[in-house]
């Protein structure tokens, strides 16, 4: 990660946004997943720099806590947007 990411604010995403990341790949798990977000996802321009990162910052949570990995877009924005609210509660 840049110094220019560290100065980005995570933003909202939506269900769209999860669906297109969701979409670019065959994720095995949230380490195929996060490193895509990491490296290809921030050229996608369906994504925004802050939802990007909001998304990234959940999923990794979302990992640490040891969630299984969801193929489903519904199930898997259900588990970033809990992540994403507990979150913004610490």
């Amino acid at each position: 990660m840049t110094e220019k990411d560290d100065d980005l604010r995570a933003e909202e995403f939506d269900r769209a946004a999860v669906g297109t990341v969701l979409a670019a790949g065959d994720w095995a798990g949230w380490d195929d997943l996060l490193e895509w977000l990491r490296t290809d996802g921030p050229g996608v321009p369906e994504l925004s720099p802050g939802a990007l990162r909001g998304i990234r910052q959940d999923a990794e949570r979302a990992c640490a806590m040891g969630f299984p990995f969801p193929h489903d877009p519904d199930h898997l924005y259900a588990i970033l947007r809990g992540q994403h609210l507990a979150r913004a509660n610490d």
